[in-house]
């Protein structure tokens, strides 16, 4: 199987992960994955939820969104992912989506804690970007939350969801899940303790921890339930799969 194989199955997997996951976003979400060499990724075509993606599906476009290979419209939201793929070379997949616990917690003015152990890969690696000035769909856009996102692996779009970029579709996806559940973490524990403060991880056990998660071996472990999870809930997917390239 060739390297751009592979990363169309993750592609795909992906979308049906995040789907399974609770991060279906109806035509909002967007997912994907920069392809080898750097000046292009896969993506949907525009239009379709994540639980509508099949392998005929998947576009190939540049930078600038035209696409090269595919029959899918490119969605005009994805300027935010060309940017981010222009300002970070170590990016290889972006992941947006309208997380409900993201939206409420920043809707509470609070920034992300380090609560919840499995989110420690956050750790000193995300902040809140408050400027919300609507659809983001044009270049000038994309590069301000391509400056908002810096370095670091997350966003909390206030009002708006969640930006998360990964080193590989993997991680990425992970870590949108787990982003996920540390904002309802934080949401029930501000509910139960309503104007006390929250006990959070030490900040030298929260970078250790992040380490951990983010180690090779762990990524693997947690992709390889996903996979098994999302085969035995959709077992059309295997199909799609094959109509990728033998895995």
């Amino acid at each position: 199987m060739t390297t751009e194989q592979t990363l169309k199955r993750e592609l795909l997997l992906a979308f049906h992960i995040l789907d399974l996951a609770g991060q279906n976003s109806g035509i909002a979400g967007h997912l994907t994955a920069r392809r080898p060499g750097g000046d292009e990724f896969w993506c949907h075509s525009h239009g379709l939820g994540f639980e509508e993606v099949r392998a005929a599906d998947l576009n190939c476009a540049d930078l600038d969104l035209v696409r090269r290979t595919g029959s899918g419209r490119i969605g005009p939201s994805l300027a935010i992912h060309a940017a981010i793929y222009r300002a970070r070379p170590d990016v290889a997949c972006i992941v947006h989506t309208h997380d409900a616990a993201a939206v409420a917690l920043t809707a509470t003015g609070e920034e992300l804690l380090p609560l919840y152990q499995s989110a420690l890969l956050f750790a000193d690696d995300i902040t809140t970007h408050r400027d919300y000035d609507g659809v983001v769909e044009t270049a000038e856009s994309g590069r301000a939350l391509a400056a908002a996102l810096g370095p670091r692996r997350a966003l909390l779009l206030a009002n708006h969801g969640t930006l998360v970029a990964g080193a590989s579709i993997r991680e990425a996806v992970h870590a949108t899940i787990m982003l996920a559940e540390a904002c309802r973490i934080q949401i029930q524990a501000m509910a139960a303790a309503p104007g006390r403060p929250l006990h959070a991880v030490d900040a030298s056990t929260a970078r250790d921890a992040k380490g951990f998660l983010l180690s090779p071996r762990v990524l693997a472990l947690r992709w390889d339930y996903y996979v098994r999870r999302v085969l035995a809930a959709k077992p059309f997917l295997a199909t799609e799969l094959a109509a990728l390239g033998d895995g």
